[in-house]
């Protein structure tokens, strides 16, 4: 298949409902803060992620995404929680019920977020969580997964 999965399944079904698998890290600093994007597509702040491809584990989706988000090298170090019941609407007015596999990644490298953008990324920066609760997050999903992270209460069936 010579293009990448979405654009792939998009030409057959069009903007209809699909299922939509990807894989998001959250990287804390020694503060304690979250790392968000700013999104290039909807200019809202999000967790690094992405839509997993054709053969890819979600370990070695948030790995590929974080980097190509960031330019962070990073590993997953614990699988927090998945998301299954939440529907999508992109910029572009595809729609997807999407499944989310959420890990806590460390950085193998070091890195500055100063100055990184890129196509998907506007800015970078950490946060608090008092911080992101005045944010304008991308999803609703997004925003249960990170009130789900500060407050350390995973909820089953999501």
């Amino acid at each position: 298949m010579p293009e990448d999965y979405i654009s792939y399944i998009r030409s057959k079904v069009g903007q209809d409902k699909i299922f939509l698998n990807f894989a998001a890290g959250i990287l804390c600093d020694e503060d304690g803060k979250v790392l968000l994007q700013l999104r290039g597509d909807s200019q809202n702040w999000g967790v690094i992620g992405g839509i997993m491809e054709l053969g890819e584990s979600s370990a070695d989706t948030v790995v590929r995404e974080f980097f190509e988000e960031t330019g962070i090298v990073v590993e997953p170090v614990k699988l927090l929680s998945v998301y299954t019941n939440f529907e999508t609407v992109f910029p572009n007015g595809d729609t997807a019920q999407t499944v989310g596999v959420l890990y806590q990644v460390r950085a193998t490298k070091s890195y500055s977020i100063d100055h990184f953008t890129n196509e998907e990324t506007l800015q970078l920066a950490f946060f608090s969580a008092e911080e992101i609760a005045n944010l304008d997050l991308f999803s609703s999903q997004q925003k249960v997964m990170l009130e789900e992270y500060f407050s350390g209460n995973f909820q089953i069936g999501r």
